[in-house]
C-alpha cells in the first residue's frame, strides 16, 4: 500500500519521534511509505528510514490553500493511496486533501483537545475535519472523551492506541556520548532533568520556581533539553530567581536519552499533554518521575507505585514531590523499577505499532466509509 505521513515539520519532539516509529514500521512490513513535511526543518530526518519530501513552505494558516495545492500535487504524482497525519495543522491539511482527492485518511489525536476556551468557529473547523476522516487514533482515553464531548464524533470512529517505546533501543541510545558542561560533571549535585519544547504549555516556568526552592537546602542542578519560543524568557527567569548557576540550557537534541540517563530524577511540569512520550522514555530508562496531573496523559501512565503526580501550576507541591525522592532514595529506586516494568508491560512499541497498522489498513477495506 502506498501511504503518506503528513507532518508540519521534523523538529525534535515526541510527535515527530512517534511518526518516525510508525513509518519505519510500515515500511518494514512491506508498504510503500513516504513522509511529507510542510517545512524544511530536518532536525529529525535521520530517524526516518523512508523517503522524506518537503513542501518547502511554512506551517501557517495563511498558507493553507497553497500548502493544500502542493500536497495534492504530491499525492497525485506519487499515487498515494492512504493519508495519515499527526499534529493539528497537518490534520487540517490532510483532512482537506482527503476530501478533495477522495483518498481515505487516518488522523492522530495527540493533544488533549480541551476546547473549552476555543472560539466557536475553530470548533466547527475541527468538527468538519474529524467527522469526515475515516478513523481517528487517539493517544489517550481522555482525549477520546474530549473528541466525543466537544466535536460530537461517533465513538466507533475513534480507537485509542497509546504511544509506545522500545526499551531496548532507548537503553542503547542512552549509552551514546553527549556534551556536558564541566559544572555538570560535579557528582556532589543531584541532577534533575527536563526534556521538552520551551513553550508555555510545557510548564518549565513552574519547574524553575520549584527548583528555586530546592536550591535553598539541597545541592541540585537542572538540565534543560529542548528549544522553543520562550528560551530567552526562561533564561531571564532563571537569572531573576537567582538560580542561573544551577540551570543548564543545552538546546535541542536528536538523542535526549543520555541526558535523561545522567539525571537522578525526571520532571514533566506540563499544563497540557496528549500522551507524553518523553515520560514513557524516562520511565523506560528506570528513572523516578514527577509529572503534573494535567487533563490527559500522565494519569493513564502513573500511579502511586511507579511515580508521583502533582497538581498543575503548583510549584510548592512539585518541590515537595521532588524532595520526597531526594530524601528517600529507596523509594526512588523502587518507583523507578516499577516504572520500567510498567512501560515494558503496557507500552511496548511493537504492540502499539501493530495496532496502528491494523487501523490504517482497515480504512481501505470495502464498507469503511466516512461518517
Amino acid at each position: 500500500m502506498n501511504i503518506a505521513m503528513v507532518l508540519p515539520y521534523l523538529k525534535a519532539g515526541g510527535t515527530e519521534r512517534q511518526a518516525g516509529y510508525i513509518v519505519n514500521y510500515l515500511q518494514k512490513n512491506g508498504h510503500d511509505v513516504r513522509t511529507v513535511s510542510v517545512e524544511n526543518q530536518d532536525v529529525f530526518e535521520s530517524l526516518f528510514k523512508v523517503p522524506v519530501h518537503y513542501l518547502n513552505s511554512r506551517n501557517s494558516t495563511s498558507l493553507l490553500l497553497f500548502n493544500l495545492f502542493l500536497l495534492l500535487r504530491f499525492i497525485r504524482k506519487k499515487r498515494i493511496e492512504v493519508l495519515i497525519s499527526r499534529a493539528w495543522s497537518s490534520n487540517l491539511l490532510c483532512g482537506l486533501a482527503s476530501i478533495i482527492s477522495g483518498l481515505p485518511n487516518v488522523l492522530f489525536l495527540s493533544a488533549s483537545l480541551d476546547m473549552s476556551n476555543h472560539r466557536f468557529y475553530k470548533k466547527l473547523i475541527y468538527q468538519f475535519i474529524f467527522k469526515r476522516c475515516n478513523r481517528v487514533i487517539s493517544v489517550s482515553e481522555a482525549s477520546k472523551r474530549n473528541c466525543i464531548k466537544w466535536l460530537n464524533i461517533d465513538e466507533g470512529k475513534i480507537v485509542v492506541i497509546h504511544n509506545g517505546v522500545d526499551v531496548k533501543k532507548i537503553t542503547e541510545l542512552s549509552k551514546e556520548g553527549m556534551y556536558l558542561p564541566d559544572q555538570l560533571r560535579n557528582n556532589t549535585h543531584k541532577k534533575i532533568v527536563f526534556v521538552g519544547r520551551l513553550i508555555h504549555r510545557k510548564g518549565l516556568d513552574i519547574l524553575l520556581k520549584s527548583f528555586q526552592e530546592l536550591t535553598k537546602n539541597y545541592k541540585v542542578q537542572l538540565i534543560v533539553v529542548g528549544g522553543g519560543s520562550e528560551l530567552d524568557q526562561y533564561k531571564t527567569m532563571s537569572e531573576d530567581l537567582g538560580i542561573k548557576e544551577n540551570v543548564f540550557f543545552l538546546g535541542e537534541k536528536v538523542n535526549p536519552f543520555p541526558y535523561i540517563k545522567t539525571g537522578e530524577l525526571f520532571i514533566l511540569p506540563s499544563r497540557s499533554e496528549g500522551f507524553p512520550n518523553v515520560l514513557l522514555e524516562a520511565m523506560a530508562l528506570k528513572k523516578p518521575v514527577v509529572a503534573t496531573d494535567c487533563e490527559t496523559g500522565p494519569s493513564e501512565i502513573i500511579d502511586s507505585s511507579n511515580g508521583t503526580l502533582v497538581e498543575v501550576d503548583n510549584p510548592e507541591k512539585m518541590s515537595l514531590a521532588i524532595i520526597n525522592y531526594l530524601e528517600n532514595p529507596e523509594l526512588a529506586i523502587e518507583h523507578a523499577r516499577v516504572a520500567q516494568k510498567t512501560v515494558q508491560k503496557f507500552f511496548k512499541l511493537e504492540n502499539q505499532l501493530a495496532e496502528i497498522e491494523k487501523t490504517i489498513l482497515s480504512v481501505t477495506q470495502k464498507g469503511v466509509a466516512k461518517q
